[in-house]
């Protein structure tokens, strides 16, 4: 029996019997869920089947599905509040990818969402390593801006608030900068080193 570990291939995970959530949409930007033993659950991205599964154990997912179906988006315990954090990105057209350095590891998790003329980019290192920016909708490399509107460095739970708090439409100058009518179509992700992923924007 191979080992279950926290990033291995979804496809890979032995035993494991994936299921949608009920209330998935039809676009398929929802997540697929497997137990994998009697204390763990895998979770993938139902985009890509053959990507990274991340294993929680079960006190985690239980906390995150009550916290969910009670309709809370906060919580004392600052684990527990930076997923319902993540969850709350997820529904606002955050895409979730993994950039890998040159030797193939993976670098960070990285959120990403263009909109209103600007892409909002979360880069997550560590729990108390994260970095949310806004940056202007011409930028090259959204990893390693030269011009950044608005950012917050720090724990997962303080800076995704912020970034969830942060106003879609109202930052300072951005419209004067492109125009208010400036074509929103997206913009590329570096996914590793000589590659990257179109990620369209939202409304």
């Amino acid at each position: 029996m191979s080992e279950i570990r926290n990033g291995m291939a979804a496809d890979m995970v032995p035993g494991a019997r994936w299921r949608k959530g009920s209330r998935s949409g039809a676009v398929g930007n929802c997540v697929e869920v497997a137990p994998v033993d009697d204390v763990r659950t895998a979770i993938r991205d139902s985009k890509n089947t053959h990507g990274q599964a991340l294993v929680f154990n079960g006190p985690v997912i239980a906390s995150f599905t009550r916290a969910v179906n009670e309709g809370i988006v906060t919580s004392p315990d600052a684990a527990h509040a930076a997923e319902a954090y993540l969850r709350q990105l997820v529904s606002r057209g955050f895409e979730f990818l993994h950039p890998r350095d040159a030797s193939g590891e993976i670098a960070a998790v990285v959120g990403v969402r263009a909109h209103h003329n600007v892409i909002d980019v979360v880069r997550l290192h560590a729990e108390d390593n994260v970095i949310a920016s806004r940056v202007p909708l011409d930028t090259d490399d959204v990893l390693n801006p030269s011009v950044v509107l608005w950012q917050r460095i720090g724990a997962v739970h303080e800076v995704l608030r912020q970034m969830i708090d942060l106003p879609d439409d109202r930052t300072p100058g951005v419209l004067g900068r492109l125009g208010a009518d400036a074509a929103l179509n997206g913009c590329w992700l570096p996914t590793s080193p000589g590659r990257a992923k179109w990620l369209p924007a939202t409304a």
